[in-house]
């Protein structure tokens, strides 16, 4: 216990550190941060040294103090971007939501999982559980699939020869079989899931792409397994794709 409270207060103290940097103060030295902090400096020196290890600050030699580093502007901006994607995708799905009466989803990809990070719903829809921020697997969600074919081999191959749990009757978790399905995802463009995560819930889902034809984001509808039959789904599939390249479009303004 006493050393889970030790690596808690740690974590919090570099946070602090973290949060004492500013527009106005761009650098900050071992002693500053140590008066500031109440810390003694032998603490804020090994804190700084993990930091910097991580890339979250950086040493200027000749001041001998510290500035945020690369880490800290890749954490910012994958915030900046998902929020920003968000901000794009929200009126775009809400038309989407009302057009096909079904629940509207933006996900972006995280180690192996897809994230929900907007979500628009129908007026009359009241079977919705899932939430922003929730994180479903990559290997038995419509986002996921796409998601996951547009990534490198290494990490198909990480994330589809880890556990794959069985959710369902019709959860597939042969790496083979996903294999081949990611093949065949990238070469529809879209992704199809039948009660893969959750009994009676299909999904549907396409590429999002940026302005610089990269695959960002994956947008897709869900609803109840009646209501995913073959012309309901090229319908789905269709409006989706509107809705992607619409997406596009504006984040390149």
């Amino acid at each position: 216990m006493a050393k889970e409270q030790e690596v808690l207060s740690s974590v919090h103290n570099a946070i602090r550190i973290l949060q004492n940097f500013s527009l106005t103060e761009t650098e900050l030295g071992i002693s500053e941060l140590s008066v500031r902090l109440g810390l003694a400096k032998s603490t804020v020196f090994r804190l700084m040294k993990t930091l910097q290890e991580n890339h979250l600050v950086e040493k200027n030699e000749e001041t001998q103090k510290y500035h945020l580093g690369i880490g800290a502007f890749e954490l910012g901006f994958r915030v900046y971007h998902s929020m920003e994607l968000r901000r794009i995708a929200v009126p775009i799905l809400d038309r989407l939501a009302k057009s096909i009466r079904r629940v509207a989803r933006l996900s972006v990809y995280d180690k192996g999982g897809a994230v929900y990070i907007c979500k628009r719903i129908p007026d009359d829809d009241n079977g919705t559980i899932s939430k922003i921020g929730d994180r479903v697997p990559c290997y038995c969600s419509a986002v996921g699939k796409v998601l996951l074919s547009y990534q490198d081999d290494i990490e198909i191959d990480r994330v589809l020869d880890g556990e794959l749990t069985q959710y369902t009757s019709k959860t597939i978790v042969s790496p083979t079989v996903l294999k081949q399905q990611l093949i065949e995802v990238r070469k529809n463009g879209y992704a199809l899931t039948n009660e893969e995560l959750r009994v009676g819930v299909c999904s549907v889902a396409v590429p999002v792409q940026n302005d610089m034809g990269k695959v960002i984001a994956a947008v897709s509808v869900t609803g109840p397994k009646a209501l995913f039959y073959p012309n309901q789904i090229n319908q789905y599939v269709q409006e989706l794709k509107v809705a992607s390249r619409l997406i596009t479009e504006r984040i390149g303004m």
